[in-house]
């Protein structure tokens, strides 16, 4: 056998059968190391990780690979899907002081008029005396819509208590009252006594913007008269501007 042993047989400078090759010099190949297992995902130099392991790393805990992280946006249930807030300002609706004189005013000429229907028809006995009391109340209804809602429908939100405190009823989506929420607000109304108006005056002011039971039920507000009403697309909290009016 010639010196130096069978060329078959593993040199004793390449390691032994079965270990790790090395590159000349004695340096190990990158991507093993003698000792080091060979964990899958890994690539390139020793303790480098590829992508796909950073992914399933970096993100917490029990995440799952491609779930967003928490507070993205499918996890912003206050964006489009919260409450509506209104398009009308705040300050707008801080007329309690003039609505309080407003409200005297048009009680005392719907009750000029409404006592005047009243002294008219108050005659005869027996039954004509009941057929005109029931006169009497159909014409005071009639008046009644007429005063709280037709007059507000034809003059762009204001009775003439508003118009001489230079306020009007809005919608509280921003645009006109309809005929109908004027009917539904003006409800209440019907109880002309200082109890009324006190409890009005509380509910209006423990509101967020002004409104008292009549305007909770119709869905209305009363704003300064500088606010037209305006129909305004409806925005969701934490959409859009913060001041968005």
């Amino acid at each position: 056998m010639p010196q130096g042993g069978d060329p078959r047989l593993p040199h004793e400078t390449g390691g032994q059968p079965g270990g790790s090759p090395q590159q000349p010099g004695g340096a190990p190949r990158q991507g093993t190391m003698p000792g080091q297992p060979n964990v899958p995902g890994q690539a390139g130099a020793p303790g480098q990780e590829s992508a796909a392991g950073q992914q399933w790393q970096d993100g917490p805990q029990g995440q799952g690979y491609g779930t967003p992280p928490p507070g993205g946006p499918s996890d912003q249930s206050g964006a489009m899907h919260g409450r509506p807030i209104s398009p009308v300002n705040e300050i707008e609706t801080r007329v309690t002081g003039r609505r309080t004189v407003q409200y005297i005013i048009d009680a005392i000429l719907y009750g000029i008029v409404g006592g005047v229907i009243s002294w008219a028809l108050d005659r005869g006995t027996g039954g004509v005396h009941a057929f005109l009391v029931f006169v009497i109340v159909v014409l005071d209804i009639i008046w009644y819509v007429i005063y709280w809602a037709g007059v507000p429908q034809a003059k762009n939100g204001q009775t003439v208590g508003m118009m001489a405190m230079k306020i009007r009823i809005i919608s509280s989506d921003g645009g006109p009252a309809s005929f109908l929420q004027l009917v539904v607000r003006s409800i209440l109304l019907v109880l002309f006594s200082p109890l009324s108006l006190l409890v009005g005056i509380i509910v209006m002011m423990l509101s967020r913007y002004r409104q008292r039971t009549g305007d909770h039920m119709a869905k209305t507000m009363v704003v300064r008269a500088e606010r037209q009403p305006m129909p305004e697309q409806r925005m969701y909290a934490g959409a859009g501007r913060a001041d968005y009016r």
